[in-house]
């Protein structure tokens, strides 16, 4: 029986095992691997299309904020007794067959709530009247909403 003796890997260098090896490249795929090769313009488009999505979402939350279905605002009120305040408001509605729904409250001295109402409104200038347990120093409008 005779043996042939055959140069292992380590002996023959890093060409017999990888062609390409000779360069600093190869030899980091030979000692490595090489990893999956990629398309950079595959990223590129997926970037390009979650930057488009984020834009049409900042523009359409924008668009929602600046044309609400409802807007309105407290124009005056006036403590009328102990037990009731007048309240006059602004309502103007977007779509005009919403329903909105409003809420109003009658603060006193200390900042309690001595009255509070939540009502449906027309559009326009309304005046309402609030009953409170005594007598209303502030009035907070608390908005409209349509649901």
């Amino acid at each position: 029986m005779s043996y042939v003796s055959t140069p292992s890997s380590a002996e023959a260098g890093p060409e017999a095992v990888n062609p390409e090896a000779g360069s600093e490249e190869g030899r980091i795929a030979s000692r490595y691997g090489r990893g999956p090769r990629r398309r950079p313009g595959v990223l590129i488009v997926g970037l390009a299309i979650a930057l488009v999505a984020i834009v049409a979402w900042f523009g359409w939350a924008l668009w929602a904020a600046l044309h609400p279905e409802v807007s309105s605002g407290l124009e005056k009120w006036e403590a009328v007794s102990e037990n009731e305040v007048e309240v006059t408001f602004v309502v103007r509605l977007h779509d005009k067959d919403a329903k909105p729904v409003c809420t109003v409250e009658a603060e006193d001295d200390q900042e309690e709530k001595v009255g509070h109402l939540e009502f449906t409104a027309g559009e326009g200038r309304q005046t309402i009247t609030i009953p409170t347990e005594r007598r209303a120093l502030r009035v907070e409008w608390g908005d409209c909403t349509v649901d």
